[in-house]
């Protein structure tokens, strides 16, 4: 196994080689050291979990509210219903993939799994800010 660091110094692999030393290759892969320490991984999933529960609590209620209380159907409450539910499926998608790998110290998923996670936050991001500045004018 390989243990080194993202800063381009000299990366050691388990058998007591250096990783550029000559001869055969070990057999394995590369698996570079994790970025932060494993307590601040802690409380990056401690924020970032604080984060999605009050992001899908707190839109989950607005939805439920839109939707219950008939008054509050107007055009300008549905602005913001619109902007709740981009902000719900960012909650839902966007954090998800993020917890689960601070939770494992470090990423965990494959490329599609990267992937997706930039994908499905930037679409939830674009559309919720998209509506904003198309309902200014």
């Amino acid at each position: 196994m390989y243990s080194g660091n993202r800063s381009g110094g000299q990366g050691y692999w388990d058998g007591g080689g250096a990783a550029g030393a000559e001869g055969p290759a070990p057999a394995g892969t590369l698996s570079p050291a994790p970025l932060f320490s494993p307590g601040t991984y802690e409380r990056l999933a401690l924020l970032l979990g604080s984060i999605g529960l009050l992001g899908v609590g707190n839109n989950l209620l607005v939805l439920v509210l839109y939707y219950k209380f008939q008054r509050l159907r107007t055009p300008t409450h549905l602005l913001l219903v619109n902007i709740s539910l981009s902000d719900l499926l960012v909650s839902l998608f966007g954090v998800t993939f993020t917890f689960v790998s601070c939770l494992r110290n470090g990423w965990v998923w494959d490329t599609v799994g990267c992937v997706w996670d930039g994908f499905s936050s930037s679409l939830f991001e674009k559309s919720s800010s998209h509506k904003c500045i198309y309902d200014a004018f």
